[in-house]
């Protein structure tokens, strides 16, 4: 990473270039004993980075650290970096940051203001450069929502660790994060194949470490949300999946709210709860088709095809085994005609589990799980061949014993 104007914390104005540029505007206002070469030289080079901020900042924080080494302070013998370097390395926790914004906001004050300097410090009128740029700094941060801090948090800590000149620490530090990444999606992927599956012992390790590895990383979310389903947690899952969702909003400008419904529904769903999940899935219908989200409805379908049989498996009712062989042909038609091949294995590989539920023949069971197979070979649906070895499992064992 080679920080740039934007911000990966999803602040939008604040960024950790920006930061550094803070702690200039705080040297600056605190150094009388710089000299008046030293302070004339610091404020020029400020005033100068904030008009042009949009053309430097985006090649990063290396052409930072060559403008900080220009500048140097004759009275301490040292240039701007290694003070600018002393002042990051003291923002070590994210209590720290908060301090170090309250104290830099407190040097700004309107111009009428008869306010007593802070010791040697010089104050700054709220309606010039240095003012305006700190008092939209301190707002823009305490806007941030506690991920966003977090996120803020680690970007500033690369940019200190390349300023210092350790960038090869942070690019090892960055690609273990990406392989940790890599790794959360891996688990994502294994526990989406077949949610009413076990998690393994090992499984929960792994996702234990990736958990305490990418706390800032909104995909950990749904990885906690996943597991604590498959856990029966209901209250916690709930919480990780809002926690998800309210991560992606910010940077996702699409509706997302049917999404976010849809994925509570599930939840309920495959804890029991029936008549949560049916209020979720309604909500979510109504929100999806205010929005003409034809992809989210039929993902609605075949929730609701779920919620159907499991219903079918606790209480044998005529009206309601109907209704699911209704719902099931609309879903495996609708995701033919979208070429939504998953889905339309997903529908299908429900109908077979309808056919063992019901003690249908079983020749007519084992063509249908032929034909699934097909499907999910030819189309590479490699989320549902756990699934489709479960529902074969299951159609044997019914077999064997009848």
């Amino acid at each position: 990473m080679n920080g740039g104007a934007s911000s990966a914390s999803g602040s939008g104005y604040l960024s950790a270039s920006k930061l550094a540029l803070l702690v200039c505007v705080e040297q600056y206002s605190r150094h009388y004993d710089w000299g008046p070469a030293t302070l004339s030289e610091l404020g020029q080079f400020l005033v100068t980075s904030l008009y042009e901020a949009t053309s430097w900042m985006d090649n990063g924080w290396h052409d930072l650290r060559d403008s900080f080494s220009k500048i140097h302070v004759h009275a301490l013998d040292r240039s701007l970096l290694a003070i600018v370097c002393l002042r990051l390395a003291d923002l070590h926790t994210i209590d720290a940051l908060h301090v170090f914004f309250d104290d830099i906001a407190r040097l700004v004050v309107d111009a009428e203001a008869r306010i007593e300097p802070d010791g040697d410090a010089i104050l700054l009128d709220s309606e010039s450069v240095f003012g305006i740029f700190v008092r939209r700094c301190f707002l823009a941060f305490n806007q941030l929502e506690f991920y966003q801090i977090s996120r803020f948090f680690a970007e500033c800590q690369q940019m200190a660790s390349v300023l210092s000149g350790q960038q090869q620490v942070v690019e090892q530090t960055m690609h273990s994060q990406m392989e940790m990444q890599e790794h959360v999606e891996a688990l994502i992927c294994k526990l989406e194949e077949e949610s009413r599956t076990p998690v393994p012992e090992k499984m929960q390790r792994m996702i234990r470490r990736s958990l305490d590895r990418l706390p800032g990383y909104s995909r950990i979310h749904y990885l906690r949300y996943l597991d604590l389903v498959r856990r029966g947690e209901s209250k916690q899952s709930e919480q990780s999946l809002r926690r998800f969702f309210d991560s992606n909003a910010i940077k996702d400008n699409r509706t997302i709210y049917q999404y976010a419904l849809l994925y509570l529904a599930a939840m309920r769903v495959q804890l029991g709860m029936v008549d949560g999940a049916r209020h979720a899935l309604t909500e979510a219908t109504h929100v999806a088709r205010d929005c003409q989200d034809h992809l989210c409805l039929l993902y609605i379908v075949c929730w609701e095809c779920r919620l159907l049989f499991d219903m079918l498996q606790t209480q044998k009712d005529g009206k309601t085994e109907v209704a699911l062989r209704q719902s099931l042909g609309a879903l495996v038609a609708k995701a033919s005609s979208m070429h939504n091949y998953e889905l339309e294995a997903a529908g299908r590989i429900l109908q077979t589990d309808l056919l063992v539920a019901t003690n249908a023949q079983p020749t007519d069971v084992f063509e249908n799980l032929v034909r699934v197979r097909a499907l999910v070979v030819e189309h590479d649906v490699g989320r549902l061949r756990t699934a489709w070895y479960l529902t074969a499992a299951r159609a044997w064992m019914k077999h064997e014993k009848s």
